[in-house]
């Protein structure tokens, strides 16, 4: 079970128990007591008391975890009236519809963000919209999880190798960046190092000011919005139901009975990255690769054995999709597209030039020959 869900399932009986007040470990004893009928009714009743007070979505997420409470330690009656709870549910609380409906953020809306952003949310912005990590994963990276030489400039784009411990699948797999955003990185680096700091292997490649930790995501956020409002990108926030909690200056916390949330949000910069990959042709199997998905749908086990058997052909498949994934940096070009390429021409170029070199040499020394030793240059028949 993902981390998500197990935290779902456990909100769930929370609301349950608060609704119910009983402890979790008597709310399975009250349902063995209950009849089928009786089962569905307290469920009921818990929807009436959450629907004003959860989001639909919520509420039924929730629910979820109570059934598996229930089912788990032998209520196993809840199996046999799961439809009837799902048709109360619609007619108590109503469909689950999708909050966001336009979780979605353009080309355009990210240039306007980033003229405004300073370097670190730069690398940080560019990063997730040209490799597709979500947001914990991008502030958690080390310089380590790098595959490719960061500090080589000659590559297009380079390989990023994310650890189990930040993948949402709970399994390491592998993406890349544009050569763009590891220019942003390297510059943070070097500012970095010129402050005092040693870089090495572990250390994050966002930190939070004065500090060698990584920034969190709930300040990311908050910058995050601060520099839409500043570019004027608007976040089209829409209201949801609950308790919700904001973070205040000095560490405090403000809670509030209605919150927001918002289409325009970091995220986002994933679901450019996915759309950006799909218009470029890039392989279905290729892209839910990169993006972290499991790939059991294609008959594939293992993201990260898939991934690393077959590098080159990943990144084949992400340079379809490179120029669309720059921003402030123009195309440098097919002569540069290949990293690889390049470094081999200019291997033969000096080998070219060394060739030059000698047949002058020998050019010189025949006419040297032909003028002192003539009868030479006829018996090595070259006369």
């Amino acid at each position: 079970m993902k981390h998500e869900t197990e935290v779902n399932y456990l909100k769930g009986v929370a609301h349950f128990c608060g609704f119910a007040g009983l402890s979790p470990s008597e709310v399975v004893e009250r349902a063995r007591g209950l009849s089928e009928e009786g089962l569905v009714e307290w469920f009921r009743e818990f929807f009436i008391a959450k629907k004003d007070v959860l989001a639909p979505k919520s509420l039924w997420n929730f629910t979820m975890g109570v059934k598996a409470l229930l089912i788990e330690n032998g209520v196993k009656a809840v199996d046999r009236v799961s439809r009837e709870i799902a048709r109360e549910f619609r007619r108590t609380v109503g469909p689950v519809r999708t909050l966001l409906k336009k979780d979605v953020i353009t080309k355009e809306e990210i240039l306007s963000i980033l003229r405004v952003a300073p370097l670190r949310e730069r690398a940080i912005i560019t990063l997730m919209a040209s490799s597709g990590l979500r947001v914990r994963a991008a502030l958690n990276l080390q310089l380590q999880n790098f595959r490719d030489n960061i500090w080589d400039e000659s590559l297009p784009c380079y390989a990023v190798e994310i650890p189990e411990a930040l993948s949402k699948e709970e399994e390491p797999y592998i993406t890349f960046c544009s050569w763009e955003t590891a220019s942003y990185i390297r510059d943070i680096l070097k500012f970095r190092e010129s402050r005092g700091e040693t870089i090495k292997p572990s250390s994050y490649l966002f930190t939070a000011q004065d500090s060698e930790e990584p920034l969190s995501v709930s300040r990311f956020e908050n910058l995050w919005r601060e520099l839409c409002r500043e570019a004027g990108v608007d976040l089209r926030p829409v209201k949801i139901k609950g308790q919700h909690v904001r973070f205040v200056k000095g560490g405090g916390r403000v809670y509030s009975p209605e919150g927001k949330r918002y289409n325009v949000r970091p995220h986002s910069l994933r679901k450019f990255f996915r759309t950006a990959l799909a218009i470029s042709g890039v392989d279905r199997m290729a892209a839910a690769a990169m993006m972290g998905h499991s790939l059991t749908s294609f008959g594939v086990e293992s993201i990260y054995n898939y991934s690393i058997s077959r590098l080159d052909y990943l990144r084949g498949e992400y340079l379809k999709a490179l120029n669309s994934l720059l921003f402030l940096k123009e195309p440098r070009g097919m002569e540069i597209i290949n990293g690889v390429a390049r470094r081999r021409i200019e291997e033969l170029e000096e080998r070219l030039a060394a060739m030059e070199d000698a047949v002058k040499f020998y050019e010189a020394l025949l006419k040297h020959i032909q003028r002192k030793n003539p009868k030479l240059l006829r018996e090595l028949g070259l006369r």
